[in-house]
């Protein structure tokens, strides 16, 4: 019994130090503590992992031409940094573009990562077409205070945060200097008033050769909006319950802009229509315009006018210095199949690093604080510190609302039977009100 005993416990014993060396040699072979972090969960673009990485292609969807070049840039900075992650920036033309975003969400095909806007955000994002990034800034994944502006505001809803801030921008005073120099009239300073505009506009129109003073063109954001807010008038009010067209001071806004069309001091809603504006401007047909800081390369591209014009201010208000500002933002898919590298580009279209390819390549104002500057030196030749100078009298483009796609769409309908004469400004102004209030009623 005891020599049974005695060879029980030396068999245990045996197996006891065959078992130790067995769970030595694994440990040798995984050559890792038990306590490593898991890296497949690090979500810093580039970092090695232990585990094989898939190769995979992401598609970035964008809507300007002109930035194509930049945003690829970025897309190929972030593949040297993630070589098994391949983006193809895919450019969808601004008037095609949420006609396919809208018939690819609710297919579940919407690209892995696209440029969102203020006014389309809430319908995408209540859709449930966005991913929501709340737990990755939770987490300290991305920093939303390192942008301008608080422009991470314009992507949240219901407390969830959809977005990343790319850019931001203003609208500016585009002048062309050698139709002012013709003219012998100094070019447009700080000191401008929206009169003045209208006075020198009517001095430098000449209808019979086809130029104009000002483009007095239906336009929102570049356009009677920063016009309405200069002279104490509102969009909409700040809480967003009504509209601020039928507001006495937006009426006197609107109607001094249309005058300038009725005095010959600008082109007719007929004349933009069949000729866009801004194409007016590069042609050398229009001594003034207001436009956004995202058409300068475009205009910039124009061989007739590049070298003679520039940028100022826009002019006072009786109330004050009026401008509109927004930004774009960097979303991702809720449906993508690759959400995991998706996340690591989004994340990465949000750094320091992209913002400053973004500058130096002249694309836009990026959004990321401090890299603005070489954005502003990017044209030197361009008066540019108007759009960042302008930030301090700016006001949020009003789209925060759920009620913004329904009245948006529907504003110039009401707003080009005006322009176009059909009925008065004030009419217009009054149906447009009437048709918003309905709009936030119905939303509600």
């Amino acid at each position: 019994m005891v020599k049974r005993n005695k060879f029980s416990f030396m068999l245990v014993l045996v197996l006891m130090v065959l078992s130790l060396i067995t769970a030595a040699c694994s440990n040798s072979s995984n050559n890792a503590p038990a306590n490593k972090p898991d890296d497949s969960k690090n979500g810093n673009a580039g970092e090695e992992t232990d585990a094989p990485k898939k190769n995979v292609t992401l598609t970035y969807a964008i809507w300007d031409k002109i930035q194509q070049p930049a945003m690829e840039a970025i897309a190929k900075e972030f593949t040297a940094q993630n070589p098994n992650i391949k983006v193809k920036v895919e450019v969808i033309p601004w008037g095609d573009y949420w006609t396919k975003m809208s018939a690819a969400a609710p297919a579940g095909t919407l690209p892995d990562v696209f440029w969102m806007h203020g006014g389309q955000f809430a319908t995408y994002a209540s859709g449930k077409f966005l991913e929501p990034i709340t737990s990755k800034v939770e987490a300290g994944e991305i920093d939303l205070n390192n942008y301008a502006a608080n422009l991470a505001s314009i992507y949240t809803l219901n407390g969830e945060n959809y977005g990343i801030p790319k850019d931001f921008d203003t609208i500016g005073l585009a002048y062309n200097k050698e139709l002012f120099d013709q003219a012998g009239i100094p070019y447009p300073d700080d000191t401008w008033t929206y009169a003045k505009l209208a006075e020198v506009a009517k001095q430098l129109s000449q209808p019979d050769k086809g130029i104009y003073g000002f483009g007095a063109k239906m336009d929102t954001q570049t356009g009677y909006w920063n016009d309405m807010l200069a002279n104490g008038g509102k969009i909409i009010s700040d809480d967003m319950s009504k509209s601020g067209y039928d507001d006495p001071a937006s009426i006197e806004a609107l109607q001094a802009r249309y005058q300038m069309t009725v005095d010959g001091a600008s082109p007719t809603h007929q004349q933009m229509t069949d000729m866009e504006a801004t194409e007016m401007f590069k042609s050398g047909k229009l001594a003034m315009i207001f436009d956004g800081s995202w058409r300068i390369s475009d205009i910039d591209s124009s061989d007739i006018i590049k070298g003679k014009w520039d940028w100022a201010k826009l002019p006072m208000g009786k109330a004050k210095r009026a401008n509109i500002i927004n930004g774009l933002g960097n979303v991702m898919s809720a449906s993508g199949k690759n959400k995991e590298e998706a996340w690591l580009f989004l994340k990465f279209l949000g750094s320091q690093k992209a913002a400053e390819i973004t500058a130096e390549m002249g694309a836009a104002i990026p959004a990321y604080n401090g890299t603005q500057d070489a954005w502003l030196t990017s044209r030197p030749y361009l008066n540019l510190k108007v759009f960042t100078e302008q930030v301090a009298d700016a006001t949020p483009y009003p789209s925060g609302s759920m009620s913004y796609p329904v009245w948006f769409a529907k504003e110039p309908e009401i707003m080009s039977q005006a322009w176009g004469g059909a009925i008065s400004v004030e009419e217009g102004a009054k149906k447009v009100a009437e048709m918003m209030n309905q709009a936030i009623a119905d939303t509600k």
